[in-house]
């Protein structure tokens, strides 16, 4: 047997609530809240609703949840939906320790499976924060190839957890359980999420489905590698794997307390951007007192490497524009804003802002990329065609929990995206259900629209 996926197992099969770190168990609360806001509002787009009536129409139905509608589903198709939902708007938390985003490849998929089997909000939110823990420590343990996207790569694993436990695994099972699922991920291409391509955010979806599929394929006798998660993570998708910093401290230090939620709707890299943005123009006042567009003579910027990746201007419509730098930038000066706004179609179409965007320049600096992720480096400055010159700087994007964001911003957030879903009066109740799952005694029929 392989040290390391033992470990995993038994942490999967051991820890209680009274295990977790409170910091990292406070996190998890703000985590659930946040993705519950992000797959509600995710699931009024267009194509997801679409999608939704195909699925109606064509699958069983069940007791899980579609976040913000009407409709109750079987687990499988419940949290796909959900987990495309909450990517749709690149609102998802995510964790640049572990390389990714942990909360939207395992929480779907253990929400749907409390509510198909009636657990109560205390099971829940533990199948998470294990399912959260196991997916974050894979993704610290391995290099990413800048052309493999990570949603539905190792998060499989993190969402099979999640529902094992949910379900009752016992440690042998777990133990099959975390290796096959390791063995079916997904190789999602991320050149297609910086063209615009929405394919992106079914990617996530795999993680809920394949997860919950992976369980009862253990279940019926299926069987894994011996040791599928080390191919996958060292020679298939990823690089360099260390699976003994995967299991280092394991149930100690928790890279669940380490995550991020944001407060942009935009790629996490490009916050540094935002930040340093942001920092640029605070002398100016209020964004009343910002130059206008065709004020800037140009923008100049130095990051670290994955800042500079997303560095396309040629955007196609509102997904693109939420994994472009320049866009971003020139957005925010248009739009006098950061909010969801600056990331739609008319956005897109916006000439003012696709004529500022390509006067965005930027470069890497090789030392900023050196300490990512521990720092997020950004310089930028914006000289005006007055010859006046805004410096702004980010050193930690707000949010990471070396700048953490004030708890009001968060609830903000989440007040803002639920009134376009739910009723404004039930928001209050709702939004301290999703913080404490763990008071409910069952989750049937949760998280419906009115």
């Amino acid at each position: 047997m392989t040290d390391h996926l033992d470990a995993l197992a038994d942490f999967a099969c051991r820890t209680t609530l009274a295990d977790i770190e409170p910091r990292a168990l406070s996190h998890l609360r703000h985590i659930l809240a946040d993705t519950v806001a992000a797959c509600a509002i995710g699931n009024q787009e267009g194509p997801m609703r679409k999608l939704l009536a195909l699925q109606q129409a064509q699958v069983a139905g069940g007791l899980a949840t579609v976040l913000g509608t009407r409709v109750q589903l079987n687990p499988l198709d419940a949290a796909a939906l959900n987990a495309s939902a909450g990517c749709w708007l690149e609102l998802d938390e995510g964790n640049l320790a572990s390389n990714g985003h942990p909360g939207i490849q395992v929480i779907p998929s253990a929400l749907a499976v409390a509510q198909q089997l009636g657990k109560s909000g205390a099971d829940f939110l533990l199948a998470c924060a294990i399912g959260y823990e196991v997916v974050a420590r894979i993704g610290s343990a391995c290099d990413m190839r800048m052309s493999i996207h990570p949603h539905g790569t190792y998060g499989v694993v993190g969402a099979a957890v999640a529902a094992g436990r949910l379900m009752g695994l016992d440690r042998v099972q777990m133990r099959e359980l975390i290796s096959l699922a390791a063995s079916s991920p997904i190789a999602g291409n991320r050149q297609g999420m910086k063209e615009g391509a929405t394919l992106r955010n079914w990617y996530a979806a795999h993680s809920a489905t394949m997860g919950q599929t992976a369980v009862r394929l253990v279940q019926s006798g299926f069987t894994g590698p011996l040791d599928g998660l080390t191919p996958t993570c060292n020679d298939v998708l990823f690089d360099n794997f260390k699976p003994e910093l995967m299991v280092r401290d394991l149930g100690q230090r928790w890279l669940l307390a380490e995550g991020y939620i944001k407060l942009y709707g935009c790629g996490r890299p490009i916050h540094a951007a935002l930040d340093a943005l942001r920092h640029a123009l605070a002398p100016l006042g209020s964004p009343e007192a910002w130059p206008l567009a065709d004020e800037v003579e140009r923008i100049e910027l130095r990051g670290f490497k994955f800042l500079v990746f997303l560095g396309r201007t040629d955007i196609r419509n509102a997904f693109s524009t939420r994994f472009s730098t320049p866009f971003a930038l020139a957005s925010v000066l248009v739009h006098r804003s950061h909010g969801i706004e600056c990331f739609t179609d008319a956005a897109a179409a916006d000439a003012r802002i696709q004529a500022l965007m390509h006067r965005v320049h930027m470069q890497e600096e090789p030392s900023f990329s050196a300490r990512f992720p521990a720092e997020q480096l950004c310089e930028l400055s914006v000289w005006l065609k007055d010859g006046r010159r805004l410096q702004g700087r980010c050193d930690i994007i707000r949010g990471e929990p070396a700048h953490p964001a004030d708890v009001q911003d968060y609830q903000d957030k989440f007040m803002a995206l639920g009134a376009r879903v739910w009723p404004e009066h039930r928001l209050p109740e709702i939004y301290s259900q999703a913080l404490y799952p763990d008071r409910l005694p069952s989750l049937a029929g949760w998280g419906l629209a009115d």
